[in-house]
């Protein structure tokens, strides 16, 4: 309990002092969200971007029924459950002629009615606020956080698929399920607008991920620390398109380890009137290794009177190397569906369970309004994940998720959802925590916007 405590504090503190303003796609920053082409035929996509109205404090309610064939998340000892999870939404976002703020809460609490005492109460927050401090220059902020265990289940209607980006954020590709995960990562831009067609934006990042009540946590998984740098510079060609140039620095600590990356790159990014957009980046990563890693058991033939000769071995590696790197989004936007297609190669953290890692990712998301009343969610990640320490040699992790469901709208402020959720993972080489598992979540669930308060204009 006292453990739970302090993660909820540490969670809610860096609202007050946090950097922010990451976008989903850095070479699409200077892009605006195209008017989607009306059709009178049927009622609009319900946008997960729109779910909070300008102006206005939300509060929204969910229930939702489920059964999850591996709830554990881990395949030697595979155990089924009902599931009940409760949650809300409180959203208030306020827009003024110079400044932008917005915050979102989501609490939510799972009860397994086939494991007593393994009921979790799962919280996810961000906050986001932009100010036009003079004609040319502007600062924005961000701040987002979960704490929770096992695997999130998104809202309704809400984007599951890797979001493109030069600046990435901690890998979210890879699934811990039996710990305790509180993360949080703000971020910091100052944007100058240099000339109608050119514009310079520098930014600073800072994340950390912890883990707990799993057995040994500091041997058996790597809490992360990441902290960013990087400017860009767009230029825009025409109404459409526009291209630039960027540099990023991370710092990404893992304990007693530190890994540093430098990487430039060229971006480009188009936006089509009609709603279809396209974006690249690409250029080189330069990755300076400094692990260190404790062998168990590693001393135990060494001499007496050697140090730490009862507890174990550390070994320490340093290295560098050049990589490619790169990432393509494809994207269409229209009244009634949504498609986006993602694929990224980035120089990452391991999620926990390795030091940097070569993430190769790719996403695929869905959405189609079928009617009046229903919508349509598909959605499919695959990533894989490839050790970049020679300490950890040949070893990898393979992640595959997806999700169907079907919302239906049964009136303004209700909807009902029935989805189906398919996991996979595997290891590769050897990784000293359980890493392989397989899951299937059958779920129907009901969203209720129990209030809509207007703020003034």
């Amino acid at each position: 309990m006292n453990d739970r405590q302090t993660g909820l504090t540490q969670l809610s503190l860096p609202l007050l002092v946090t950097l922010v303003a990451c976008f989903p796609a850095r070479a699409q920053e200077t892009q605006s969200t195209p008017e989607a082409p009306q059709d009178d035929s049927a009622r609009q996509l319900h946008y997960a971007d729109e779910s909070t109205p300008r102006n206005n404090f939300v509060f929204d309610l969910n229930e939702q029924n489920a059964y999850d064939d591996n709830a554990y998340g881990d395949n030697a000892h595979r155990v089924g459950s009902s599931i009940i999870q409760i949650g809300a939404h409180f959203g208030v976002q306020v827009d003024h002629e110079r400044t932008a703020l917005s915050f979102d809460y989501q609490p939510e609490g799972l009860f397994y009615l086939n494991i007593p005492g393994y009921n979790q109460a799962n919280q996810n927050m961000s906050f986001n606020a932009k100010f036009d401090v003079a004609r040319h220059f502007q600062l924005r902020f961000q701040d987002t956080g979960f704490y929770y265990t096992g695997i999130s289940s998104p809202a309704m209607n809400s984007y599951a698929s890797p979001q493109l980006s030069l600046s990435p954020s901690l890998n979210q590709t890879t699934l811990v399920p039996l710990a305790r995960v509180l993360s949080d990562e703000g971020r910091i831009d100052a944007t100058y607008q240099a000339s109608r067609r050119s514009q310079f934006d520098f930014y600073g990042t800072a994340g950390n991920r912890n883990f707990s009540g799993v057995a040994n946590p500091d041997e058996n998984l790597y809490n992360t620390q990441t902290y960013r740098g990087g400017m860009d510079y767009t230029y825009r060609m025409s109404a459409t398109s526009t291209v630039g140039i960027s540099y990023l620095h991370q710092n990404l600590h893992f304990g007693p380890s530190m890994d540093r990356v430098e990487s430039p790159a060229v971006t480009y990014a188009w936006q089509g009137k009609s709603g279809a957009s396209f974006s690249f980046y690409g250029g080189p990563d330069y990755l300076h290794l400094n692990d260190l890693l404790y062998v168990s058991g590693g001393l135990a033939s060494l001499p007496q009177g050697t140090a730490s000769a009862s507890s174990s071995l550390g070994v320490r590696n340093q290295a560098s190397n050049w990589y490619a790197g790169g990432g393509a989004s494809i994207g269409w936007r229209s009244a009634r569906t949504s498609l986006v297609l993602t694929g990224q190669r980035a120089v990452s953290d391991g999620g926990g369970f390795l030091t940097a890692v070569m993430n190769n990712a790719a996403g695929f998301d869905l959405r189609r309004s079928l009617s009046r009343h229903w919508d349509f969610l598909l959605n499919a990640v695959a990533a894989y994940s490839t050790s970049l320490s020679p300490l950890f040699a040949g070893t990898a992790i393979e992640d595959q998720t997806g999700s169907a469901k079907f919302e239906r709208q049964i009136s303004s402020h209700f909807v009902a959802q029935v989805g189906y959720t398919a996991g996979r993972q595997r290891a590769i080489g050897a990784i000293p925590y359980q890493v392989d598992m397989n899951r299937n979540y059958v779920s129907l669930g009901f969203f209720y916007r129990a209030r809509q308060v207007p703020l003034g204009r």
